[in-house]
This record gives structure tokens, sequence and C-alpha cells, in this order.
């Protein structure tokens, strides 16, 4: 897959999550709020809870990617280094 493709579907997984985690908030918060007629007060909690979410999740992907790079960086320069002996 070519480098342009990668970064299109990293893209979209990280809107789409982001989406969907504070869509999921947003939506319980307003549930909660008509179910136990409460003015707004849930929405305001769970949709800061999702933003929270949402941003742990960007955190962790970011982290996963960033170390699967070094990884591949660090077994390339032993690759390179046994060519050279």
């Amino acid at each position: 897959m070519n480098n342009f493709a990668k970064a299109l579907s990293k893209l979209s997984q990280v809107g789409i999550t982001m989406v969907v985690t504070i869509g999921l908030g947003f939506f319980i918060g307003k549930w909660l709020d008509n179910l136990l007629n409460t003015n707004m007060i849930f929405l305001f909690i769970f949709t800061f809870l999702g933003i929270g979410g949402a941003f742990r999740n960007l955190y962790i992907m970011v982290i996963k990617d960033y170390k699967k790079e070094e990884a591949k960086e660090e077994k390339d320069r032993i690759n390179y280094s046994s060519k050279e002996l």
C-alpha cells in the first residue's frame, strides 16, 4: 500500500473514532437527562467524557504507530550494519 493510502486510512480512522466517541457520550448524556428529567447536566458531563475518551484513543493510536516505526527503523539499522560487515 502506498504512503498516501496509509495516511488517508489513518486520518479516516482518527476522524471516525473521535466522532463516534464524542457522539456516544453526547447521546448517553441526552438519554440520561431525558430519563431523569434533569437540565442538560448529564449531557455536558458525558460529552466532556466523550471528548476525553476521544483524545485518549488518539494518544494511544499515535504512541502505537510511533513504537511501530521505531522498531522498523531499528530493524533497518541492524540489517544495514550487518550488510556492512
